[in-house]
């Protein structure tokens, strides 16, 4: 009778000593398993479920808030990265994506504050560099928008980058009035990533997702439309019947 009792006891705590270890190992689980995971929502629902279980994990919170921008959710992306940067964590990610929030709302001098400290941690990124030019494009600072341009195209390391300064510049000069030199940049840019004009000008009326869904056609016609404007036929008027 002792002995089934010693075997009983030790059992409820070889189960509670393995209770709490899988407790202490399921936020970490559920992060490994987001990010192996390739659909958004699903993803942003494993890093949810880890954060209640640590809340802490910061990392978690810096993923789910960039999940969160792409969703379109600005609101939440802003709070996740800003609740991530103020528990110390120091990912460019984290001052990038919530710079790309204060873009998306026009918030153009807390977009350069965070890009700015981005580039004090990683001073060549591309990327990064590519979007403070578009950032002092916007707040007519245009001397130190063609310095973050000549920066991204002495790197020559990111075509999207460059083709996003090249945008910056085309935007400049034609802001100048250099017609034909706005036209060489913009065909620049478009040679670099030829979805630009695609995404820069229904980037306020579809969603990423829809965007995606435009397709081939769309992505080689409506760039080419935007950027040269190409004159499309005009219908033609057929005559009311005698």
């Amino acid at each position: 009778m002792r002995l089934g009792t010693w075997i009983t006891t030790a059992t409820l705590i070889l189960c509670m000593g393995l209770g709490s270890g899988h407790a202490m190992q399921t936020a970490t689980d559920l992060f490994e398993k987001a990010r192996k995971d390739s659909i958004m929502y699903r993803r942003a629902a494993l890093y949810t479920e880890a954060l209640a279980l640590d809340a802490d994990l910061v990392e978690a919170l810096r993923e789910r808030g960039t999940i969160y921008y792409y969703q379109g959710k600005l609101d939440e992306a802003d709070a996740d990265l800003t609740a991530y940067l103020e528990k110390g964590g120091r990912d460019v990610r984290g001052w990038l994506f919530r710079a790309l929030v204060s873009i998306k709302r026009q918030q153009w001098e807390k977009a350069l504050a965070d890009l700015s400290q981005a580039l004090a941690w990683e001073a060549n990124r591309s990327d990064v560099l590519s979007l403070r030019a578009e950032v002092f494009y916007q707040l007519g600072r245009l001397a130190e928008a063609e310095q973050d341009a000549a920066a991204v195209l002495s790197l020559h390391d990111d075509p999207t980058a460059m083709a996003r300064v090249f945008a910056v510049r085309g935007n400049i000069y034609a802001d100048r009035g250099h017609e034909l030199l706005a036209r060489e940049a913009f065909r620049q840019a478009s040679a670099l990533d030829p979805t630009l004009g695609v995404l820069r000008t229904w980037g306020d009326i579809l969603s990423p997702e829809q965007v995606s869904r435009i397709g081939l056609l769309g992505l080689i016609v409506l760039p080419a439309f935007l950027i040269f404007r190409i004159a499309l036929p005009k219908p033609k008027r057929k005559d009311p019947p005698r």
